[in-house]
């Protein structure tokens, strides 16, 4: 999802206060002035979530296979912006040399991409949205970006760089220097491929005319539409203060009959002033018409490529009419004015599916929002969540392709490919971990264990040179209707011997605890009642439950479910 910091203005309570409702308006517009000059490229989406991990050795790398490149371009799109975090994938100063595995899964990205005729944009997303863009952030950008322009210098016109998402917190001179610098170190290697370049405050439009007009002539400018705010970001737990998660059923356009009640946590906040006073001009599409007229009058001034990088609306807490109805405008705004463009995303919350999780392309999509955007969608079929029958892999060299895997804690030393295997070419690695430091499975296409839970075995190799004690358990989803009740088996070295020796372990799944519950939206733990259920897993944790395991490392291979 897009994590975004927004400093608000106090003077939305000045805006005015007509709330009336305005007469009914047709919002398609005639004809528009459109950008002279075109990106290579028209419309597509944004692959998030996948090279956004903390280190390359815990990029999710089936999260997307080579089949998602075929279906975004059978939906009619012909670009892929691949938000990656580079920064944080290098050997650290003064060198910063990236990870050879980042690389190594990146070619295989643009190989994809070429191989079905889909532009690629290798996206910089190493920001962080509550921190400031560091005024020294040359030192590592420029030395990055030479080693991508020297490894993908002679690939195909479909790739193109992005120098940085989102800067902010930075003046706009220091950036506009900091981004020459880095155009400049580019072209010492590669004087072929597009440039993406953008403003301040997170690639705002209005900050665009701030940049310096760079002599280079092949750029392309970009920024990131997420207009009104509070109807894009509602229900969001991030960004703030205050956060939006309790926000709900802004409509879209605005309508005062359906304008909901101000949770109490953000009364007296900017928003409970927005809503009252600048939302029925802010979410008028007009508002956004004039919005993006800016783009194009900025493109026509300059003579550039303009590129809308992202654009979305959070699915969690806004109606689906609503949200499809602002995909619709502003896609078709878009289009009109001729800049390119990638939703954000396509697996997410601000996704194309119906859910956030990695949906069936020909199951979950969510076709209305597909169709707003301007792509075709294939015809959806409901996909059957039968119960498992018979065994299946969850790793076994990469996490299987039905499963999620992540962590959380940056401190943990966690690797999905150590290359100390028990067979094949990667084990997983989770050492130094704290207390309650979790790695997991999250089961995309839904768990029922119902038929296999009396005979079905969890097995998997392990290896450690020191005493772990850790929890392995199945937890069922938390939501109104369901409780995360765990069931867990407590791992010791009686069972895995600290030899530094790989064994096989072997858990019936009748023979794990039913531990209770531990609910996150109220904090509270709930004692076993001996409701879990078999037939509703949300994922497979591995978890430091006993206290800190500083210093231990244990490694992982071959996880799989057996029915004898």
């Amino acid at each position: 999802m897009k994590k975004i910091f927004f400093i608000f203005i106090v003077s939305v309570f000045l805006a005015g206060c007509n709330t009336s409702e305005p007469a009914t308006v047709d919002y398609s517009e005639g004809n528009v002035d459109g950008v002279l000059a075109s990106s290579p490229f028209e419309k597509g989406v944004n692959f998030s979530g996948w090279f956004e991990s903390f280190s390359a050795s815990s990029i999710p790398f089936t999260k997307y296979v080579e089949q998602d490149f075929v279906n975004v371009k059978s939906l009619g799109a012909d670009v892929i912006r691949l938000p990656i975090r580079m920064h944080s994938m290098t050997g650290g100063q003064p060198d910063y040399t990236l990870d050879p595995l980042l690389l190594k899964f990146l070619d295989m990205a643009v190989d994809w991409a070429e191989k079905y005729g889909l532009y690629i944009i290798i996206d910089n997303h190493s920001f962080d949205p509550v921190k400031n863009t560091e005024d020294d952030i040359d030192k590592i950008l420029i030395p990055v970006w030479e080693q991508v322009a020297q490894r993908y210098k002679n690939r195909s016109d479909y790739v193109i760089y992005e120098i940085l998402n989102e800067p902010h917190g930075i003046s706009d001179a220091r950036w506009g220097e900091v981004q020459g610098l880095a155009i400049n170190a580019i072209r010492k290697h590669d004087t072929k491929h597009y440039i993406i370049v953008g403003g301040t405050d997170y690639n705002s439009l209005g900050k665009m005319s701030a940049l310096p007009e760079y002599s280079d002539t092949k750029l392309i400018y970009t920024f990131h539409f997420y207009d009104p705010y509070l109807f894009t970001h509602q229900g969001a737990g991030w960004g703030g203060p205050p956060v939006l998660s309790s926000l709900a059923g802004v409509p879209f356009p605005y309508n005062s009959k359906r304008m909901p009640k101000i949770p109490a946590e953000l009364k007296g906040t900017w928003v409970e002033g927005s809503l009252n006073y600048s939302y029925s001009k802010d979410a008028d599409p007009n508002t956004l018409y004039n919005t993006l007229n800016k783009a194009v009058s900025f493109s026509k001034e300059r003579n550039v490529p303009i590129f809308c990088g992202e654009f979305g609306v959070y699915m969690i807490n806004s109606l689906k009419e609503d949200r499809v109805r602002w995909y619709q405008i502003v896609s078709k705004a878009l289009a009109k004015r001729r800049i390119s463009r990638t939703s954000w995303d396509y697996y997410g919350g601000f996704g194309i599916f119906n859910s956030e999780g990695r949906g069936d392309f020909f199951a979950d999509l969510n076709t209305d929002v597909v169709r707003a955007l301007g792509f075709t969608p294939p015809p959806q079929k409901p996909y059957q969540y039968e119960p498992f029958k018979t065994g299946f892999t969850i790793y076994d060299d990469y996490p299987n392709r039905d499963f999620t895997c992540g962590y959380w804690d940056e401190s943990t030393d966690f690797s999905l490919y150590d290359t100390n295997a028990a067979k094949g070419d990667f084990s997983i690695r989770w050492g130094n971990a704290s207390q309650y430091n979790t790695f997991y499975f999250v089961f995309e296409r839904g768990g029922n264990l119902s038929e296999v839970a009396n005979n079905g075995i969890l097995e998997f190799q392990a290896r450690t040179e020191g005493k772990a004690k850790f929890d392995i358990r199945f937890v069922n989803p938390e939501s109104p209707s369901s409780i995360p009740w765990r069931m867990r088996y407590t791992i010791d070295d009686t069972l895995l011997v600290p030899d530094g020796k790989w064994h096989t372990i072997r858990i019936p799944l009748n023979s794990m605890e039913d531990l209770g519950a531990w609910i996150n939206s109220t904090q509270e733990w709930i004692p076993s009642q001996n409701k879990f259920s078999w037939n509703n897993i949300k994922q497979l944790d591995f978890v430091a439950e006993h206290g800190d395991m500083k210093g231990v490392y244990v490694w992982f291979d071959d996880i799989k479910l057996v029915v004898p």
